[in-house]
């Protein structure tokens, strides 16, 4: 499965008319529709005839295929195929789909999705503490699109730091700016589980890259994971790569212990969180 089918699968209905029109790859856009970025049209192959087990002179593409498929003629062998690299309308922006698509990506779901700023409670002496963690949150949100940064929230156990994770990212979300939210466990499993598959380390890795690339990325629970020798690996590779470039992206994270504290294993991200923004929630549970 390539990263745009798996980011936007219902998106094959568009090839109902031409079910062997395959989606090509997405761009790195920050903002915009990954399919097109904005540009309301994306470059699809129109396959004349495949797979074939070598080139044999033609002029070929390698295609990497989903086993399944919404239409019964699209293939879904992965090999080399015959065709034509063709312009077609996104169907994300031309369909009026670009709030759905952006929905569909946040990780969010049910009652997650009502979570804002503005319903996170800092009025009252006993809330108080919690007030200097909200005004950093609702200034990440007015930066729009110029957001960058890494940032740690740091705090005891219910005191709202998840809250704020999913009402930051609710707010690009509205205002249609790509933003993700995961606990780390939950990001490692969906790594991990591409694994399984015929392709498997080709698919964690454009996992991992898509959670590299995401323009907003609010990760929870960062320190509540089994540090296997593969994990330690993998949120290394990832959050090394997105301190780099917190001059373009923004990355929230939430943990429970200070940075000082983390186990021996992530010092690194330790390190990594004291070179970025430190936020500490206070307050009762």
């Amino acid at each position: 499965m390539t990263i745009w089918q798996r980011i936007w699968p219902e998106e094959l209905a568009m090839l109902q008319h031409n079910p062997k029109a395959i989606p090509m790859g997405p761009g790195s856009f920050e903002r915009l529709c990954a399919n097109c970025g904005g540009m309301q049209t994306m470059m699809v192959f129109v396959i004349d005839s495949g797979p074939y087990p070598q080139a044999n002179g033609r002029k070929l593409k390698w295609l990497e295929l989903p086993e399944t498929a919404k239409n019964p003629a699209t293939p879904t062998v992965s090999g080399w195929y015959s065709g034509e690299l063709r312009s077609a309308p996104c169907p994300v922006c031309c369909k009026g789909q670009m709030a759905t698509y952006v929905l569909h990506n946040c990780g969010l779901t049910g009652a997650d999705l009502d979570v804002s700023l503005a319903n996170f409670k800092v009025d009252g002496p006993l809330l108080a503490e919690k007030a200097a963690a909200l005004t950093v949150c609702k200034q990440l949100l007015g930066q729009g699109l110029a957001v960058a940064g890494f940032v740690t929230l740091v705090g005891d156990y219910g005191v709202g730091k998840s809250h704020l994770l999913k009402g930051v990212v609710n707010g690009f979300r509205q205002i249609g700016v790509m933003a993700k939210y995961s606990t780390m466990s939950d990001l490692l499993s969906d790594i991990r589980e591409r694994f399984g598959d015929e392709h498997g380390a080709r698919e964690a890795e454009a996992v991992i890259d898509l959670y590299r690339r995401a323009r907003i990325l609010a990760i929870d629970e960062v320190d509540r994971i089994n540090l296997t020798g593969w994990a330690k690996e993998t949120i290394f590779r990832l959050l090394n790569s997105r301190y780099e470039e917190s001059d373009r992206l923004l990355t929230v994270m939430a943990t429970n212990v200070e940075p000082v504290d983390l186990p021996a294993e992530l010092g690194y991200l330790g390190s990594r969180m004291n070179g970025g923004q430190i936020i500490r929630v206070g307050g009762p549970d």
